[in-house]
Parts: C-alpha cells; structure tokens; sequence
C-alpha cells in the first residue's frame, strides 16, 4: 500500500491502513481503470515482489501469467461490468516465481464505481494464525464502520454467533447464497444451516491444527451446497471468550473440476484402450478396401454384384478413414484441425443419424435453429460429424414413440464461443446418474448401446478446447449443450 508518513493521515484512516497491512489475505485495490493502488504485506509474500514495483501499474500488464492459467474472463467482467468473480486453479505457476501452487483468486467492486478489491490466497497460506487472528479482531473492533463494508463485499460467508450458537451476524453474501434475510438469519441456531449435525468446539480445535473441513450447506429452500468451512474463536484481551466466527466457501465449482478431472483421467486410460483398438482394426480394413478395390476393377459396371461391391468399398473406406482420424487425434490432437463449416456438420450429422434409426425419426420432428455466420471455428470434421451424429442417434433413441428434437447453434460474444445445443422430450437422465454420463461404458439404454459415444463426445470436445455439458431439466427430456472457442479476426481481442 501506498507509504504516508504518520502525520498526513488522521488516526482512523492510519488504523484502517494498519488492519489492512496485517490481514493475512492478499489484498490488492485498484482504481476505475485497472491500476494498482494499493497492495498490503500479505500480497507482497504471496508473488515475492515488492510493492514498489507493482503500485501505479495495470494489474493485467503484471500478473500476464496468472490470466493465462484462469482468471482473464473473471476480470474482465469485474473490471467492465463490476460483476464479482472467485476462481480456483490448480497446479498454476506464479508470476514472480517457478513453483506449482493452488491460487485462489477474488473480485469486487468498491462502492460508488471507486474501483475494485482483488484478494489472493494460496494453499500455502490458507491456514490461519490464531494469535494474528486475535490481533486482527482487536482492530475490526475499532474499524468496525470500514470492515463491514469489506465483509459485505466478500464472496464469502461471513457468520459470528454468540455463547450458545446462535447466529448475531451475517453478510449480504450469506443471505443471498441461504436465501435468509437478516432478521430470519438472527437468533437461528447456526446448526440448521447443515445438512449434517457437528460439534463446532470440536471443529474449532481441529482447525487449530491447520485443519479445514467440508459440510453439506441447506438453504431455505432446501436445496444444499457443499463449503469448506472454518471456525474460530473471538476473545477479548484478557482471554474471555467473545463470539465464533464462522468462513464458509461454496465449493460447488471446485467439486465439479474434481469430478472432471477424474472423468479425464478415466478417459486417458480409454483413449489409450481406444487408439489400441483401432490400430487393430484398422489393418483387416486396409484388406478389405484393398480386396474391393480389386473386385470393383473385375466387375461388370451393369451387373448387381457392382453395387454390392461399390458399397462395400465404400463402407470400408469410410471406416478406415474414421479410424485414422481417431488414431492420429489420439496421438497428435490438433494435427487435423482445419476451419469448419459448422452448419454442414450438423446437418450431415441429422442425416447420419435418421439414417441409422429410420422408424424413430420418421416419428419424430426436428427443429433447427442454426444461425449465419458460425465462422472461426477450427477442428476435425470427422470427429465432430461423429460427436453430433452420436448426440442425435441418443435424442432418437429416447423416443422411439416419437416427440420433438431441437438443434440449435449461435455465437456467444461475451465468452467467445460457438454454442450448440441439443435436446429431446425423452425420459431424461436421473439426477443421481448426472456424474456417469460421460463415463465410458455408461448407458442408460438396457440392452442396446455401447456406452462409448457421450465419453467419445467428451474426448473429442475437450481436444478441440471446448466443454460439453448434460443440462438438469425440471420435467422430462435431455439437455446437451456443447461450447466451442472461435476466432473472429474482424473483431479486437
């Protein structure tokens, strides 16, 4: 932070800049613009760079590291439409140094359009000193008007209780993630706000170890989330005991990278089983487009046999180049990627696919919603002909009866990315298999289907730097949406 002697600044203003200095959370405040205006110790230890260096720059032009391993969408919302962000990446190098850590990055604006907070922590200094954090209640005591307005701005859950936990306090953010407002939050025994019941003086002590713990959140409506949640305990000087502090953090987003990264890894271990497969196959297809070819050069063009002979060739010669592409995107992901004409691949998937299930589809109607100018988009056609042909053959096979199938596809600006969605009026996906459905070898279709074609989807739109995702719906039907990443060169980046 900025360095005033003690006589340019009245007491208050020198406390408030005190407690700041000591919190052991690094905090950087930046003006309207993006500059760096402030920065306390904390922040220095974490990127080992002294403050010198950084105040008076454009966070963006210092940290370029940092946005490029995950938090450059997050900002640039706070910084052009002040929307709050919390992001945690794993297994990131530093700006300022070479070393793998777990940063947890945070954003929000300053009252007024006065500028913004970032608060950064890492896994190193996630573990809290409880003497620093009797010091540091001390002064929130005295600077209670400033942090309050601080609380209020965390992206976090902010909770005191008194002796008999019972809730006192809570910040906005803990309203709107319970669904509570203040006056209901007040008296409420802290205990309802869990899913599952647990002794806070035990948790207290545990943490004293430098333990953190998760719990199953319950919300007013009763809807739950997970949190990792800590507890400490507020005395006063001479040790009498105050009130607890309760930080608790929605990490729904964190469980959901867990749950893909092992998805990932299931899906390294197929690819390889797969990429082994198709090497197999690929050699008898080699004789069979080899024999056809030959048999085609014996055959009367006018004979029957010629179409039986044309057709096989054909067949074969199709799978063979499938098998190619597979292997070699396996190996060499980005080796075929080439600029696609979206609209194409979706249409030649539709009729892959009402070829593969005639009597389904001639009950079922399709809607397409496919808008112009779906350029920049680079990848494999082959691969994303088979990834939609799959997400349709599944659409048509939910509803063997018949129902409504929509297709739509559009750009995104403000992420950048080609969305293209799929849907049908099937019996859906239960809620308790949500977590499976990539999986390879998963299937709902009892008796019919490999398993293989949503976690060959997954692969392939991971490759191409995209997501998919199967969207929970309230009724029935099923929800897939798939995000692609394009490039517009008529627009700045």
């Amino acid at each position: 932070m900025n360095k005033l002697s003690a006589g340019d600044m009245d007491p208050e203003l020198q406390l408030l800049l005190e407690i700041i200095e000591h919190v052991p959370i690094g905090i950087l405040v930046l003006d309207s613009d993006g500059r760096v205006v402030m920065m306390n110790r904390w922040q220095e230890e974490i990127s080992r760079i002294k403050r010198g260096k950084i105040l008076g720059n454009f966070f963006h032009e210092k940290w370029p590291r940092l946005f490029s391993q995950g938090i450059m969408n997050g900002y640039w919302d706070l910084l052009q439409k002040g929307k709050p962000f919390d992001v945690t990446v794993h297994e990131v190098h530093p700006q300022f140094y070479d070393q793998k850590i777990t940063a947890i990055s945070r954003g929000v604006p300053l009252p007024d359009n006065k500028g913004f907070i970032l608060l950064h922590e890492i896994s190193e200094e996630m573990k809290r000193d409880k003497q620093g954090l009797e010091k540091l209640k001390d002064k929130l005591a005295e600077a209670h008007n400033f942090l309050i307005n601080l609380i209020n701005s965390s992206p976090n859950i902010v909770i005191t209780t008194g002796t008999t936990d019972r809730i006192r306090s809570v910040n906005l953010t803990g309203e709107k993630e319970f669904g509570y407002s203040e006056k209901e939050f007040l008296g409420k025994p802290i205990a309802s706000l869990f899913a599952d019941s647990f002794p806070l003086e035990g948790l207290t002590k545990t943490q004293s170890q430098g333990l953190c713990a998760e719990v199953p959140c319950i919300r007013k409506d009763g809807s739950t989330f997970p949190a990792r949640v800590q507890v400490r305990k507020v005395v006063t000087k001479n040790g009498k005991f105050q009130a607890k502090l309760v930080l608790l953090s929605d990490i729904t987003r964190e469980k959901q990278m867990e749950e893909k990264l092992a998805l990932s890894q299931k899906l390294a271990i197929y690819s390889e089983l797969l990429a082994g497969i198709a090497h197999q196959l690929n050699n008898p297809l080699i004789g069979v487009v080899n024999f056809s070819s030959l048999l085609l050069e014996k055959v009367d063009p006018d004979t029957e046999i010629r179409e039986l002979a044309e057709t096989i060739h054909s067949a074969a010669q199709q799978c063979r180049d499938m098998l190619a592409s597979l292997i070699k995107s396996i190996r060499e992901p980005q080796s075929l990627f080439h600029e696609l004409d979206i609209e194409e691949i979706l249409k030649g998937a539709l009729a892959a696919a009402q070829k593969q299930e005639p009597e389904a589809s001639s009950k079922c109607t399709v809607d397409l919603k496919i808008a112009k100018d779906l350029t920049g988009v680079k990848g494999d056609y082959l691969q994303m002909l088979e990834t939609f042909r799959n997400l349709l053959v599944n659409a048509f096979q939910a509803m063997p009866e018949g129902g409504n199938i929509k297709m739509s596809a559009k750009k995104v600006k403000t992420s950048r990315t080609l969305q293209i969605q799929v849907s049908d009026l099937g019996p859906g996906i239960p809620k308790s298999e949500f977590s499976k459905v990539f999986d390879p070898f998963y299937s709902t279709k009892k008796g019919k289907g490999t398993g293989l074609g949503l976690s060959f989807a997954f692969q392939v739109i991971k490759s191409h730097g995209g997501r998919i995702d199967c969207l929970p719906q309230k009724r029935q039907g099923a929800v897939f949406r798939v995000e692609l990443p394009y490039v517009d060169e008529r627009e700045e980046i």
